[in-house]
């Protein structure tokens, strides 16, 4: 990642100072738009996109569910997406993170259930025959997914999201905005 010529501009006490500091802090937004435009349009990003847009989209329930299983969890599929879409496989002895998976199934316009519980219930709906009913939710059941720790094959494609630069003055500040949320920071 390319970084801006001058990291730190003086401007003395001149009547062009307002302006001479305008044009430097559009020049740095210029650099930030174009860094971010040839990130956006690098074939890493592409492909990373393309991975990422493979993995399902949990509700919030099934990722605290996630989370309290595997707290380190951070790409999650079931068995055979990791076998079909990722050309990975879960490792022997694996314990599975349980979440619920909704059951999808034909459902009786006016009681909502699937066709072999409506038969067992007191709805005399006999309008549209079953055949013709709408696909709907009819319940939950547990299901297992697996995090991509719990498993081996072809790696995924990452983006480089390490930061290089001279930060002598913005280490400090973001350690003491971490200190004060109170975020563990690890510096390498």
């Amino acid at each position: 990642m390319a970084t801006s010529s001058s990291s730190r501009e003086t401007f003395d006490d001149s009547d062009t100072r307002h302006d001479e500091m305008h044009s430097t802090i559009e020049a740095w937004i210029q650099d930030l738009v174009d860094e971010v435009d040839d990130a956006v349009s690098s074939e890493q990003f592409k492909q990373w996109l393309d991975v990422q847009s493979r993995f399902h989209d949990y509700s919030h329930r099934n990722t605290l569910l996630i989370k309290l299983q595997c707290p380190q969890a951070t790409r999650v599929a079931g068995y055979r997406t990791w076998q079909n879409e990722f050309d990975r496989h879960v490792k022997e002895g694996e314990t599975a993170i349980w979440i619920w998976a909704p059951i999808i199934a034909k459902q009786c316009p006016d009681c909502g259930n699937s066709p072999s519980y409506h038969e067992r219930r007191d709805c005399e709906y006999n309008e549209t025959p079953p055949d013709s009913w709408e696909k709907g939710l009819v319940g939950f059941r547990p299901a297992p997914v697996f995090d991509i720790s719990q498993t081996d094959g072809e790696p995924l494609p990452d983006l480089e999201t390490e930061a290089r630069g001279d930060a002598d003055e913005l280490v400090p500040a973001l350690l003491g905005a971490a200190d004060t949320l109170k975020v563990d920071v690890e510096v390498v």
